[in-house]
């Protein structure tokens, strides 16, 4: 029995209008864009991609990912695990300019070109780009409480003592 190919390339159109669907599994470190936001290769990352056609003929890719991760914690430098878990839905449009013609929304799917050879791994890596939390830490980490809280001030405490001298006069 053949295996699929290990990084699998789909016809955009053809994969979602056939309802076809993959899934899959990647170790961390096979993803080139996101091994660099990595604190070490370990971890993986699991994917099911589905493809629909939608009633008035849009065309469409489901996109299910989780993974696991260790990223590096900002307050101390090192490992932390991540659990990632996204879901997305991709519209499929045939060029960039009918992907700028649709109205800009913050509900409903996200829109990218498709072609005859989408990378089904890039596909992967964009969402995990996008999971990625910002600043990752650790929920108690231990370099949180290293040093005593600074004095909280406000950048106009100085004008609360000028009003009170000037209501004295």
């Amino acid at each position: 029995m053949p295996q699929p190919p290990r990084f699998p390339l789909i016809d955009g159109f053809d994969f979602a209008g056939a309802g076809s669907s993959m899934r899959g599994a990647w170790a961390a470190g096979e993803f080139p864009r996101l091994r660099a936001l990595l604190h070490d290769e370990a971890g993986s990352v699991e994917y099911e991609l589905q493809g629909a056609c939608d009633e008035i003929g849009r065309h469409s890719l489901d996109l299910h990912v989780v993974g696991r991760l260790r990223l590096t914690c900002k307050r101390c430098l090192e490992a932390v695990g991540v659990e990632l878990r996204e879901d997305v839905t991709l519209w499929l449009a045939r060029s960039q300019r009918e992907l700028d013609a649709q109205p800009l929304t913050t509900e409903g799917p996200d829109g990218i070109v498709a072609t005859k050879d989408m990378a089904v791994r890039d596909l992967v890596e964009d969402q995990l780009l996008l999971a990625l939390p910002y600043a990752p830490r650790h929920d108690n980490c231990s370099a949180q409480g290293s040093a005593a809280p600074a004095e909280r001030r406000t950048p106009f405490a100085g004008l609360r003592g000028m009003l009170r001298v000037r209501n004295r006069h």
